[in-house]
């Protein structure tokens, strides 16, 4: 630490010379002290007017994407990608920390410190949108945003309820502060479709917000198993139609973590075949899966082939929330479940479009149709934290032994073996909700 050596004090009194200035040019002080300060918003606007709704608007954005993504700074935490990434077959841990390894392991206690914040931000982010919605219903209750912002909520349920185990509750500080109820899986994807229902009806004439609320809900149904009204729901969407959130450079909170635990530090990299079940994502070659690195091992644990995902190689990388491609794909497993196969190559066609990918080709059993359907889906969605709700359907909805489809057996180092999870549990803290004493189903 370097110090600045003492000058000679000169007596000087501020509060003299503005006296003496005011007197010389009989100016008012009161004026003199107050400033207009044109760049900031008053806070007790914030739900009265619409510049003030419009920055509640933005927060909501903000605290959405470091909800699906994270931060680098501001007490942001790891995002809903790396949990899910982690969890499933899509990143390998290639760092040290073991209550981080825990979600690579599938073996995430409750007391678990490192993902709490995960957790937090999930609520934080539905939260931030409801006061948003309140503002503009207030000062614009036509104003599209409304249904942007309803359909990010509708995504946050969804998201918890693939990630999160059967009994997570949805508390509300809006107006005040209410304990929420244990939620089985299918009730939240319920109220995420009623959601979603709603943003639909909000958008108005906005195409973009009204297809994410399109996407949002037929991801809800798929979960829920409803495959017809879910194809139904998609069917409008145009393949070319993408919602992206974007990271920023300004602040760590703005900064994607994913880019930063990937490139810089190299835990958080692209898996291969992991756990005897996990599908080739890093050598595959696949264009809808572009890896940076050599597989040679991080440069943290000295053990984890590193391989990263191209699509997040700058800190202010954009994150895709819905899309016509995922719509298609919607459509495809639709077809598959009613028996329609040659629909079903049409529509996996379709979605493969974008990337230049020809149309894939049956491969004669139903056993298999399912293993395509859910790689297509794999390789298009990776990294944008669908995964775990995939897996989960595999054995949900398709029948599947749960360790032959989650990674499996010995963990690649540290010589310990994984666990069983499905899903994450909810942290301990929850239990300061006097309603909520523990996850009601630890299964798919």
């Amino acid at each position: 630490m370097s110090s600045t050596p003492l000058l000679p004090v000169m007596r000087y009194h501020p509060a003299r010379a503005f006296a003496l200035v005011c007197l010389i040019a009989g100016c008012s002080t009161d004026r003199l002290l107050k400033a207009d300060r044109p760049d900031q918003i008053d806070p007790s606007g914030l739900s009265t007017d619409l510049q003030g709704a419009g920055a509640l608007h933005a927060g909501a954005i903000g605290d959405f994407t470091v909800a699906i993504n994270g931060g680098t700074g501001g007490g942001a935490g790891n995002g809903q990608i790396m949990a899910s990434g982690y969890l499933s077959d899509e990143f390998k841990f290639g760092g040290t920390p073991p209550e981080l390894r825990e979600m690579d392991l599938r073996a995430v206690r409750e007391q678990n410190g490192a993902w709490l914040q995960t957790y937090i931000d999930l609520h934080r982010a539905r939260e931030s949108a409801e006061r948003a919605v309140t503002a503009l219903k207030v000062v614009a209750p036509t104003d599209p945003r409304l249904g942007e912002l309803l359909a990010l909520q509708a995504a946050l349920m969804t998201i918890q309820g693939e990630n999160y185990c059967s009994g997570a509750p949805l508390s509300t500080t809006q107006p005040e502060l209410t304990y929420g109820d244990p939620l089985t899986t299918q009730q939240i994807m319920t109220l995420a479709v009623t959601r979603a229902d709603a943003a639909i009806a909000a958008a108005g004439s906005n195409t973009s917000f009204r297809n994410l609320a399109l996407v949002i809900k037929a991801r809800a149904q798929v979960n829920l198993g409803q495959h017809s009204a879910a194809a139904a729901t998609a069917g409008p969407v145009p393949t070319a139609f993408e919602y992206r959130v974007t990271h920023g450079l300004a602040t760590g909170r703005q900064q994607s973590f994913t880019w930063s635990y990937m490139y810089n530090t190299q835990a958080l990299l692209v898996a291969d075949r992991e756990g005897t079940n996990g599908l080739d994502f890093a050598t595959a070659n696949d264009p809808r899966l572009p890896i940076d690195g050599d597989g040679r091992p991080s440069t943290f644990d000295l053990v984890t082939p590193r391989y990263f995902f191209r699509k997040y190689n700058v800190q202010n990388h954009s994150v895709l929330v819905a899309s016509g491609v995922e719509a298609r794909l919607i459509e495809a497993e639709g077809a598959l479940q009613a028996g329609t196969v040659p629909l079903w190559l049409q529509k996996l066609g379709e979605a493969r479009q974008p990337f230049s990918m020809a149309v894939p080709v049956d491969p004669g059993t139903a056993a298999a149709r399912v293993d395509l359907m859910f790689r297509e889906r794999a390789f298009s969605l990776f990294g944008t934290s669908h995964r775990v709700g995939d897996l989960r359907r595999l054995v949900r909805q398709y029948g599947r032994g749960a360790e032959t489809v989650w990674p499996t057996g010995a963990y690649h180092k540290d010589n310990i073996t994984r666990g069983t999870d499905q899903n994450i549990t909810v942290p301990i803290s929850e239990k300061n909700n006097p309603k909520f004493t523990g996850c009601l189903n630890r299964g798919a």
